[in-house]
């Protein structure tokens, strides 16, 4: 996922805990095979390729296009995840891991504007989805987030106390922390990194961040970035740089910080709120704004205390 990932596992011993993480990690790497768009045999390249024909998946792709399709109801379509025709023309095809591989869509695929998510087809017992003659999916961060919650819990599964995965500092944690209050999660300054603009006590769910700073890449003499706004067809033109969204699950804070991070400084807060989220954003001048819950305590060198389950 062209990311790093770490992890946290409370367990009785440490080697209980890396066999545990050894099966986490290949669950990764399965998910990794199914939903890139940068592999021609991945469920996802399929589905991109099939032109309106069902495909037949594995039950994980079900259940990541099944969130994708939540995540863009949810965030009234700020969220959206049939904007990869857009990212492409925008320059972004080939993966930042291996330049060999490249992103190909049929001349079919495109974005108008008017979205197709909520015409999708999915039939859960042949295992198969249909997408719309035009739609083409990119998993991005929700894949992360959602790999990041499965990974959580398959860990649970293994019999892990509790266990925290982060992939790309989206992350997810349930379970028993291996410090006393919560999970401790340190936000990172995204114009002036490795400096931390907060850390976070969370009890569990998902922690994410969208930014403008990652992904970047020069076409025609300009730097571009990753967010694509779904109302404009285009590259957004927020001023913030960064926005981190604590939710329920990783997903979930995954598609409602790329919500957030479209709504730029003026309405970001108003976002987190009218969606019972606790979040921070950083603009591209260094201005930080923080929800309510959490604007109090930004200064503090103690670790904010912010419940999981938001959202």
């Amino acid at each position: 996922m062209a990311s790093r990932v770490e992890a946290t596992i409370t367990a009785d011993t440490a080697t209980a805990g890396s066999r545990m993480w050894r099966e986490a990690e290949h669950l990764l790497h399965q998910l990794e095979h199914r939903w890139s768009r940068f592999l021609d045999h991945s469920d996802i390249s399929q589905l991109n390729r099939a032109e309106g024909r069902p495909v037949v998946v594995d039950p994980s792709t079900i259940t990541l296009v099944r969130t994708m399709v939540e995540a863009w109801g949810l965030t009234g379509g700020r969220f959206d995840p049939s904007v990869l025709p857009v990212l492409l023309d925008a320059g972004y095809r080939t993966s930042v891991d291996d330049p060999r591989r490249v992103t190909t869509l049929p001349t079919s695929a495109s974005f108008t504007g008017d979205s197709a998510i909520g015409e999708i087809r999915i039939d859960v017992h042949a295992s198969t989805i249909e997408l719309p003659r035009h739609v083409a999916l990119d998993p991005g961060g929700i894949g992360k987030g959602l790999a990041a919650d499965l990974a959580v819990g398959h860990l649970l599964s293994l019999g892990a106390a509790g266990a925290l995965v982060s992939i790309g500092g989206d992350l997810a944690a349930q379970g028993d922390p291996p410090d006393e209050g919560g999970w401790i999660v340190a936000i990172e300054d995204p114009l002036a990194a490795p400096n931390i603009v907060c850390t976070l006590l969370v009890d569990g769910g998902g922690v994410a961040t969208s930014s403008t700073r990652s992904r970047r890449w020069v076409r025609h003499g300009e730097e571009c970035h990753h967010a694509i706004d779904p109302r404009h067809r285009a590259q957004s033109l927020t001023d913030l740089a960064a926005v981190t969204v604590i939710a329920r699950s990783g997903w979930l804070a995954e598609a409602h910080a790329t919500a957030a991070l479209l709504a730029g400084s003026a309405d970001v807060l108003d976002y987190l709120e009218l969606n019972d989220l606790s979040g921070v954003a950083t603009t591209w001048f260094g201005g930080v704004l923080a929800t309510s819950d959490l604007a109090d305590d930004l200064s503090s060198t103690q670790p904010v205390l912010c419940p999981g389950g938001f959202g």
